[in-house]
């Protein structure tokens, strides 16, 4: 079905409620957004707040809380933009553009972990980032509380090869919402980029992570990671998810850099909407050789460093005991 001007018939001759009804309920986000640019009457029958809150809750179901329903309404085109910019690509802002501007005075969390195609967690998580304590600890969002934990209905991977597949079974949302800018952002990369079992209690760790650029040039912080890490117990259910950041040091970040980071995040323009694919593992990837090679200079400048002292010093007490053989 298209749009045309030369035939007898266009797409006018189809009654709106039918298309609305019958064809757009059945699209996901990035096809009804193909759809709207085909033409000016498919645009306007796309432009439908109820539809684009449906496709919101279903591919985010934490988004049906009264929390993110409320401040979604708040965005520029309510539904329609938070789905742009929480499901395209984004590319962070530079850090001279965004320091000067004010900081998120809160972000909300609207986590969503799926196994097997099935949401077992769903939640929303309110951060304040105002007080003196959040911004000199280390930045962490715990979704569940310590002694509670999610059953997931899947059995124990009993071989290395089960456990690796849990990468391709589990999926993660991790939508970072400023409310006050009515910015949202996902920094989960939705894929796992690795899955490890420890050893003596047997948890299965998921970890995800998303690579975000724009820091000061040459420090630490110009590449970061927003890392995502999901345990799961022996009887796999998911008793930690938490979201934390790292620089190209190894270093877990304070609240004052993480906000700064994720202000950049949420600030930076977004891409076309896309599904899922390798770019954000490839990212990661190369993040992490990135942090060894720099791991690896630091190392070599520290052995520099203590080659020359012990020069000077030598050379020091050569001079010393001449001195004194002389004397």
């Amino acid at each position: 079905m298209v749009c045309t001007t030369d035939g007898a018939t266009t797409i006018s001759a189809v009654h709106p409620d039918v298309i609305q009804t019958h064809i757009l309920t059945r699209l996901d986000g990035p096809a009804l957004a193909c759809v709207a640019s085909t033409c000016s009457e498919l645009h306007a029958l796309s432009e439908n707040e109820p539809l684009w809150a449906e496709i919101c809750r279903s591919t985010w179901p934490s988004t049906s809380a009264p929390r993110m329903r409320h401040v979604i309404s708040t965005f520029p085109r309510a539904s329609r933009s938070f789905f742009a910019d929480s499901f395209a690509p984004f590319s962070a802002r530079s850090w001279r553009e965004a320091r000067a501007e004010s900081a998120p005075a809160e972000l909300i969390s609207a986590v969503d972990i799926f196994l097997d195609g099935r949401a077992v967690v769903s939640r929303v998580v309110e951060t304040e980032t105002e007080s003196g304590w959040f911004r000199c600890s280390p930045f962490r969002v715990d979704v569940l509380d310590t002694k509670e934990a999610a059953a997931t209905g899947a059995e124990y991977p009993r071989s290395e090869e089960e456990c690796a597949g849990i990468a391709e079974r589990m999926r993660v949302s991790w939508l970072v919402v400023d409310p006050r800018g009515r910015r949202a952002v996902e920094v989960s990369g939705g894929r796992a980029v690795a899955v490890e079992r420890h050893w003596l209690s047997g948890d299965v760790r998921v970890r995800l992570a998303t690579v975000v650029s724009g820091g000061e040039r040459g420090s630490a912080t110009e590449l970061a990671v927003c890392g995502v890490s999901v345990t799961l117990g022996s009887e796999m259910q998911v008793r930690e998810a938490c979201l934390e950041l790292e620089d190209m040091d190894g270093m877990k970040l304070n609240g004052r850099d993480s906000l700064g980071i994720l202000q950049r995040a949420l600030q930076g323009k977004r891409g076309k909407l896309f599904c899922e694919g390798e770019d954000g593992i490839q990212r990661y990837l190369a993040f992490v050789n990135i942090k060894m090679q720099r791991k690896e200079r630091k190392l070599r400048d520290e052995r520099r460093l203590d080659m020359l002292c012990v020069c000077v010093g030598l050379t020091l007490l050569s001079f010393v005991a001449l001195s004194t053989l002389f004397l």
